[in-house]
């Protein structure tokens, strides 16, 4: 061992084993910062623990390939921008619905009654007649506010 040691640090630039040797050495150090700086970005971009990605990153300095290929085994499938992008469409699919205020199912803005516990999550406004949930106070279809609605009511069963 110490005379590869010696030879690696003597060598003679003519000598073509020597060159390649250190080459290859040179290769492979460059291989190995290569793969830590990759595996540190990946691991901030999946991952917000920071013990995850400073374990994960001495794991690589240490282990090298072996490192590498154990976080690839580990490492969170969908980067953090994914899983962003992914609950951002689920919230644009959902805002076309509202919950049912009995059972908290999902209830589409069409139906009037809830189809799981039967509950009326909304009502026909009186001068649209268009669906309107129970709590807003204003049909935004028309412009009719709930509290006349109740009060022409109350007027009409006083005659």
């Amino acid at each position: 061992m110490n005379e590869i040691l010696d030879y690696l640090v003597n060598f003679q630039p003519n000598d073509w084993f020597g060159i390649s040797l250190r080459g290859i050495f040179i290769y492979l150090f460059v291989l190995w910062i290569a793969i830590v700086i990759w595996v540190a970005r990946d691991s901030v971009g999946r991952s917000r623990n920071l013990i995850f990605q400073v374990f994960m990153i001495f794991l690589t300095i240490i282990l090298n390939i072996f490192g590498l290929l154990i976080y690839l085994i580990v490492r969170p499938q969908k980067t953090l921008i994914e899983k962003y992008h992914e609950d951002l469409e689920y919230r644009a699919l959902v805002e076309n619905e509202e919950l049912c205020p009995k059972c908290e199912k999902p209830l589409p803005l069409v139906f009037q009654f809830c189809p799981h516990c039967g509950e009326e999550a909304r009502k026909a406004c009186k001068k649209c007649h268009k669906l309107v949930s129970k709590s807003w106070s204003v049909c935004p279809y028309c412009g009719n506010k709930k509290s006349t609605q109740k009060k022409v009511e109350h007027k009409k069963n006083k005659l």
